[in-house]
C-alpha cells in the first residue's frame, strides 16, 4: 500500500534535492552536501533531464510553496533552498538538523 512505501522510501532516502544540472545555486548546494558524506547518501533528481520537469516543479510548488531550484526535502518537508542550506551550515544549524532526521553525518565540520 502507498502509506507503506512511502515509509519504505522515508527510510532509504530522507534527503532528496531536486536540481538542475545547469543551476549554479543548485551545484553549491550539492557540492554543500557532499562536505557531509551523508549516509544515507541524499537522492539528487536533476529535473532539467527529465521529460516530467515541469510537472515536477508544479507539484513540488504546490507541495512545499517553493518554485525555484534547488529544492531540498527532509523526510518529506521542505528545508529550503541554497542560501537556507548555506545559512543553516553557516550556523552550524545543518549537521544537527540532519541527525535529528536520523541521517549520519561521517566527517566532523
Amino acid at each position: 500500500d502507498w502509506s507503506a512505501r512511502m515509509k519504505l522510501l522515508d527510510s532509504e532516502t530522507p534527503l532528496v534535492v531536486f536540481s538542475k544540472t545547469y543551476c549554479r545555486y543548485s551545484k553549491k548546494t550539492k557540492d554543500l552536501l557532499e562536505l557531509y558524506d551523508l549516509s544515507p547518501k541524499p537522492r539528487i533528481i536533476e529535473v532539467d533531464l527529465r521529460d516530467d520537469g515541469d510537472f515536477i516543479k508544479t507539484v513540488l510548488t504546490r507541495l512545499t510553496g517553493r518554485s525555484t531550484f534547488p529544492n531540498a526535502i527532509l523526510r518529506g518537508k521542505s528545508i529550503g533552498g541554497s542560501d537556507e542550506i548555506v545559512m543553516m551550515h553557516k550556523d552550524r544549524r545543518l549537521r544537527q538538523l540532519f541527525e535529528d532526521a536520523g541521517l549520519k553525518v561521517r566527517v566532523d565540520l
